[in-house]
């Protein structure tokens, strides 16, 4: 009896990650925003999408931080600040529940206007505050479909699969990122935007 107690309590530890993106899943289904937000951490969440977005921008205005050239590091610094100044309020005000149930539902994250986000399947969604969209990477059934790796006892990646491109780079998708509170709470802290590593 205590054998199998451990065995079971140690399976639902192994598996709480994947249940809580099925329960992501069908909260985001049944437009269930207060269901859907126990499992997320907002604040987390929109700092995730903030730090890639001035990253970014900081490779874009000069090297990394680490350069050994002042301007190019200079030009890095700037770079990062405005970033953060220009994302930080769009992302305050896009990421909530609903951005996060398409995400969820369609393997990209929506950063659109309230008004125009509907529980119908969108055939176009927006990658960044402002750039370029493209076609959700849904599956035969209309589903997105995800494969996991879990990055130590804490962290687990939920990456989106293309099923047009199925063996593309993991750093190429679009992914949920998950971490563990307590025995097995786990928490939405984070995406992989894809179009950061290019």
């Amino acid at each position: 009896m205590m054998l199998t107690a451990i065995v079971a309590l140690a399976a639902y530890w192994y598996w709480s990650p994947f249940l809580v993106v099925r329960q992501l899943q069908l909260a985001a289904q049944n437009r269930d925003a207060e269901a859907l937000s126990e499992h997320v951490d907002f604040q987390k969440l929109r700092e995730s999408i903030k730090n890639q977005y001035s990253d970014r921008l900081a490779v874009k205005f000069g090297h990394r931080a680490d350069s050994d050239n002042e301007f190019a590091t200079l030009g890095a610094a700037l770079g990062s600040m405005i970033g953060k100044a220009v994302v930080s309020p769009i992302v305050d005000a896009f990421i909530r529940p609903d951005a996060v149930m398409q995400a969820v539902q369609y393997g990209r994250l929506a950063i659109t206007e309230p008004s125009q986000r509907s529980s119908d399947t969108p055939t176009q969604t927006t990658d960044r505050p402002s750039g370029r969209s493209g076609n959700a990477p849904k599956n035969e059934d209309g589903k997105v479909k995800w494969s996991f790796e879990r990055k130590g006892v804490d962290k687990v990646i939920a990456y989106a699969i293309d099923p047009q491109r199925p063996d593309g780079r993991d750093q190429d998708k679009f992914a949920l990122v998950l971490q563990r509170s307590g025995f097995a709470t786990w928490k939405l802290v984070g995406v992989q935007l894809p179009e950061m590593n290019k």
